[in-house]
């Protein structure tokens, strides 16, 4: 429900730009912690993705040895393997053009460790920025 409903709200922000947000989620899936905080950090990967995306942004999400592997994936530039590590400081913008604050990764990187888990940027199988967020999940029922 949370992934879905970042994918409604982010499509129809930028809906003036057509960027199509495909989602992929293994069903019974549940993060163990705060929805809010799943929320911000899977809503700064989605927007990101959208803002830098020519038009399509993928998100999925499985589960592996027990964590939530959420990979985010957008059709953009992409960033160069020392951009991928300068945007995790805070306040870092590599493109003064685009809006934003600086803080959605470092943010993101903040949550993801409060709860044991990592967040790693990579090249996307469709060209632009692969986000790579992983999470402990809830135990299955």
């Amino acid at each position: 429900p949370v992934v879905e409903d970042l994918r409604r709200a982010l499509e129809r922000i930028y809906a003036e730009r057509a960027i199509r947000v495909l989602v992929t989620c293994e069903t019974g899936l549940g993060f163990r912690g705060d929805r809010q905080d799943l929320e911000e950090m899977l809503g700064n990967l989605m927007d990101n993705g959208c803002k830098w995306a020519k038009g399509k942004v993928a998100v999925d999400i499985h589960r592996l040895d027990g964590r939530l592997i959420c990979h985010v994936d957008d059709d953009g530039p992409g960033l160069t393997e020392e951009e991928r590590t300068a945007v995790f400081d805070r306040g870092t913008r590599l493109d003064e053009s685009v809006p934003g604050t600086g803080l959605g990764l470092a943010i993101v990187l903040e949550i993801a460790e409060l709860h044991g888990g990592t967040i790693s940027l990579d090249r996307s199988p469709l060209g632009g920025l692969r986000a790579v967020l992983a999470l402990p999940a809830a135990v299955s029922q």
